[in-house]
């Protein structure tokens, strides 16, 4: 235990909207696999933002799962009830949330929404399992908040025209 305090301690405090230096995903996993024990290792490893399905396990991960559930549910049956010409009540999105912004803006509003519930579930978790996942999956936001900046999105966008130029050129030789 005493490796997840000198390894939560080491670690840069993550800030929403602060420009600042953090570690990546791939920096973040090498650490946990030297500090923690294998079983936690691939708890860690395993923990998905991109999840959503609810799966049999303990601990704040399967809360969040619970809670992306339950958030992407509630997008589909907005968008459905949008689409048909309905009026829909929200349960657990605050309804301005959605409302007069393009997709872009919804997206990051979105983002920021998971991230405030990851941060509500911090208190008391200071450098066991939880800490950690909370850790991971807040890092797998920033990772995706930082893809919406045009210089990164340009940069990728121009590798995707690189390697389909490529690919065209090889598929006509």
């Amino acid at each position: 235990m005493d490796k997840y305090i000198y390894f939560a301690a080491s670690m840069p405090t993550l800030r929403w909207g602060a420009e600042q230096q953090y570690m990546t995903e791939k920096d973040f996993l090498e650490e946990a696999e030297k500090l923690m024990s294998e079983t936690d290792f691939q708890h860690i490893k395993n923990t998905l933002v991109n999840d959503y399905e609810p799966k049999e396990i303990k601990g704040v991960y399967s809360d969040f799962l619970t809670f992306e559930n339950r958030l992407r549910t509630e997008l589909a049956e907005y968008r459905k009830a949008t689409k048909e010409g309905f009026e829909y009540k929200f349960s657990l999105l605050p309804a301005q949330l959605l409302k007069d912004a393009n997709p872009l803006e919804i997206e990051l509003k979105l983002i920021k929404f998971r991230w405030d519930w990851l941060e509500e579930r911090e208190f008391s978790h200071y450098s066991d399992l939880d800490f950690f996942v909370l850790y991971y999956l807040k890092l797998q936001l920033l990772k995706r908040m930082n893809s919406f900046k045009q210089e990164i999105g340009e940069k990728a966008f121009e590798e995707l025209i690189k390697v389909n130029i490529e690919n065209t050129e090889e598929a006509s030789e």
